[in-house]
């Protein structure tokens, strides 16, 4: 009698150890799928994450090509099956042609995006999770250059051999806009936007502009002149805006010639009565 009673209190003992087991590791369990979600949860606000859920392809396989259903496919009934097919003409709805072209063009671009998920990402199952980058090719500015009609290129060359014919001047390219300068100071920037040529000619207010240069202050931003090359006048204008913008550069490239000598010459000023002060007191 007594080794049944220590039996059961074995048992009992066991059995309440498994469930307490038990319990810690479905608490754990849930904990971890609680952060999971919580990490999937927080790359899909960023977007950098995509999740991939049971309900979100809904997929028909049929004489072994599978599709993309919209909807949950419809099982049609045993006595429509069995219909004649006077019936079934009688009773049916004909779609016209463009419409039925429309629905497998949309079916044949389901099939692709399936195709193209399974060649890109593998097998996907209801906890697939993909992940894929935002970051797109960005083209060029010869690409968009080669896409601008005819009248847009000539208007483009002509101003930029308007520009390159004044001495000291060159094109710098860059794979995005295209910087002229005379010498080391800017005179525009050129980019295409949307089909348009867009000249910004920092043309700025001399004044300011030996302020800013001279003072080092980096607050002060000084905004270009910006000329959109649509029509010939514009490009009238933007020769005229260059002619000025070549000019001031040339005044200020003068100025800073001179001040840059009478500073050497300050210098050498300075040297000079530093010498003879050590002299004296010599």
């Amino acid at each position: 009698m007594q080794g049944m009673e220590i039996f059961y209190i074995v048992i009992s003992c066991v059995f309440i150890v498994l469930l307490v087991t038990a319990i810690s590791m479905w608490v754990a369990d849930s904990r971890m799928e609680a952060k999971r979600r919580e990490a999937i949860a927080n790359r899909m606000k960023s977007g950098k994450g995509l999740r991939v859920e049971s309900d979100d392809l809904i997929l028909k396989v049929q004489d072994g090509v599978v599709e993309i259903c919209d909807s949950m496919p419809q099982a049609a009934p045993a006595a429509a099956e069995k219909a004649a097919p006077e019936a079934e003409t009688e009773g049916a709805v004909l779609q016209p042609m463009e419409e039925m072209a429309a629905d497998d063009a949309a079916t044949a671009e389901k099939k692709d995006e399936l195709q193209e998920l399974v060649d890109r990402y593998g097998e996907l199952t209801d906890k697939s999770i993909v992940f894929e980058s935002n970051k797109q090719e960005k083209e060029t500015f010869i690409d968009k250059y080669a896409a601008l009609t005819a009248e847009a290129r000539t208007r483009y060359d002509s101003i930029v051999a308007y520009i390159l014919a004044n001495p000291d001047c060159k094109k710098v390219e860059a794979s995005n806009a295209v910087t002229f300068k005379c010498k080391t100071d800017k005179i525009v920037r050129v980019m295409i936007k949307r089909g348009v040529v867009v000249l910004n000619f920092l043309l700025a207010n001399t004044d300011l502009n030996r302020f800013v240069r001279e003072e080092g202050i980096k607050a002060i931003k000084i905004n270009p002149v910006v000329i959109k090359l649509e029509t010939d006048s514009d490009l009238v204008l933007a020769k005229q805006t260059a002619d000025i913008t070549i000019e001031n550069i040339r005044e200020e490239q003068q100025y800073r010639k001179e001040r840059n000598r009478e500073l050497r010459r300050q210098r050498y000023r300075q040297k000079e009565e530093q010498a003879d002060e050590a002299t004296e007191e010599a």
